[in-house]
């Protein structure tokens, strides 16, 4: 239980007012062994998904069947809260266990028409999460617009800094899915990292990075 607590979706809440949420809404959880579909693309969501142990990928396939990663969940990521609102709308996206993986699904429209005082609060609180994940594809539709690797970069870099609050952060992205958010190679993106790091502009290490201008 200590996990949801610290969950988005159940933010201010304390441990009897989730239990009271489980007890009116159906809920269940499952088990996911490495490398098993937890959502496959075109399913109909019908339930919002949080990952309780694990760790995940999001995946999107093109009409030439080819694989481009665009999330990667750790524990206590949240899932299918957006789809499970808008009803009759298929999934996008793959999800696939990278590890095993537990995830409570909790069912939205029961959800919705709750009985437990609590629940208004998850509802606020799925909102604000919808909003910043509109918020985030907003942004990276800015970055797409870009002509050059390093301006992709250096927006992105620009942006985490306003997110932490400070010169030196980390991601929450590898190399690919970075070059997969930035829509560049991850080659190109790897050798205009090098420059940059030579050039004095940033420094880094793994998923760690400070911008030194």
């Amino acid at each position: 239980m200590k996990i949801l607590t610290e969950n988005l979706l159940f933010k201010g809440l304390d441990n009897a007012e989730i239990q009271q949420i489980l007890n009116t809404v159906r809920h269940n959880e499952k088990n996911y062994s490495p490398g098993e579909t937890i959502v496959h693309q075109g399913d109909i969501i019908d339930s919002i998904g949080i990952l309780l142990a694990g760790n995940a990928l999001g995946k999107k396939y093109t009409p030439e069947g080819e694989e481009i990663i665009v999330s990667q969940m750790a524990p206590n990521s949240i899932f299918g809260d957006v789809l499970s609102g808008a009803i009759g709308f298929s999934s996008p996206v793959t999800v696939q266990a990278l590890k095993s993986c537990r995830v409570l699904f909790i069912n939205y429209q029961q959800l919705l028409f709750a009985d437990a005082p609590a629940a208004h609060k998850v509802l606020q609180n799925i909102i604000q999460n919808i909003s910043r994940k509109y918020f985030t594809q907003n942004k990276r539709a800015d970055i797409l617009m870009l002509k050059s690797v390093r301006s992709k970069i250096l927006s992105y870099l620009e942006w985490q800094k306003s997110i932490n609050n400070s010169n030196s952060f980390s991601i929450n992205l590898d190399r690919r899915l970075m070059a997969d958010f930035l829509g560049v190679e991850r080659s190109a993106l790897s050798r205009e990292l090098s420059r940059m790091k030579k050039e004095g502009i940033i420094d880094f290490h793994k998923n760690k990075f400070t911008l030194l201008y």
